[in-house]
């Protein structure tokens, strides 16, 4: 009986500070949910299963971080809204997707921005304040700076070499830039939720899908796409890695301590660079190996594609206000334009 009470006790004075004790939390032990959309597979998953065994180790078992992978736990889209508002404790935030909150610190991933993972890392390095100040808005702690490959169109039917070759055509597309990139170019754009992207290629759905070419083997897209055309979109995508601030507060310093010293000693962020320039080159002789075709974009298609892609970094632009504004130009500084 004084144990149900005792229970009971600390159900109350959880809810009275907002959170749900469990019988870890009880027990002196940390349990910290950590979700994502990436397959499982997928090198950034792999990377941060490492991490998190590694905390796990480091903190003497105080501090275990739940891997998530697949939006097995959130859908992409919210994903960000977990974290915000405290469901989940450390997760990703993707610029590129988390747009409408997170507006301003999508202005490396914009269309055309960069042009290789080399110019995307130096970039999003001189950016690193910016993005920890804009997540911090909104309760967050940048932990990590980590990527994605190159973005690139894989398509159905038909190889895409031209501008003209977008017209009509269904592409799936994440966060708003894609979908207005897609509109500029004559496409049509689809929004779809990454865990279905093989259904909607197999049924119709959408006829293409604006990803890195690496989810040829974890998303199994050369069962459902005959292309992958090289548009070099962006040089990679960002995904920074954040914690909610208030448990990351909550953390007793030393675990705090430990969690920064993983980080630093893995090193996490050179393995998700890395791994990205790897898997890319990789994923080009895998996708020819499974009967993909792959079409290199001749250079005045992209370059018409880029000039029809300013509009979106106007509209970006107008609708980040002076954060974005600034960013935009301390980006464009950066690459020397």
């Amino acid at each position: 009986m004084k144990r149900i009470r005792r229970w009971l006790v600390l159900v109350l004075l959880a809810a009275v500070l907002g959170g749900t004790p469990t019988l870890a939390g009880a027990q002196g032990k940390i349990v910290w949910n950590f979700p994502h959309y990436a397959a499982p597979t997928y090198y950034i998953m792999q990377n941060y299963k490492e991490f998190a065994q590694r905390v796990q180790e480091k903190t003497g078992g105080r501090l275990e971080i739940r891997i998530h992978p697949g939006s097995s736990l959130y859908p992409m889209q919210e994903t960000h809204l977990a974290l915000i508002d405290g469901r989940a404790e450390i997760g990703p935030v993707g610029p590129i997707i988390m747009t409408d909150i997170f507006l301003a610190t999508g202005v490396v991933d914009l269309p055309f921005m960069t042009s290789s993972l080399e110019e995307h890392r130096k970039t999003a390095e001189g950016l690193r304040k910016f993005f920890a100040d804009e997540l911090g808005k909104r309760g967050l702690v940048l932990l990590a700076v980590n990527t994605w490959p190159s973005q690139q169109l894989f398509s159905t039917k038909r190889p895409i070499k031209t501008v003209e070759d977008w017209k009509g055509l269904k592409i799936r597309i994440k966060g708003s830039e894609e979908a207005a990139l897609t509109s500029a170019l004559g496409g049509s754009p689809v929004s779809v939720p990454f865990g279905e992207l093989y259904t909607a290629l197999q049924r119709g759905v959408a006829e293409g899908a604006i990803t890195s070419a690496t989810n040829v083997i974890p998303m199994k897209l050369s069962e459902v796409t005959k292309y992958i055309n090289y548009w070099h979109f962006t040089g990679a995508g960002l995904d920074l890695l954040t914690a909610n601030r208030k448990a990351w507060e909550a953390l007793p310093p030393d675990v705090r301590s430990a969690v920064t010293a993983v980080i630093r000693e893995m090193p996490l962020e050179d393995k998700q660079w890395a791994d990205a320039k790897s898997w890319d080159e990789r994923a080009r002789k895998e996708a020819q190996e499974r009967g993909m075709t792959i079409v290199e974009v001749p250079p005045a298609e992209i370059e018409k594609a880029r000039k029809l892609a300013r509009p979106v970094w106007d509209a970006w632009t107008k609708r980040a206000g002076e954060p974005g504004q600034r960013a935009l130009q301390e980006a464009l500084r950066i690459l020397g334009r």
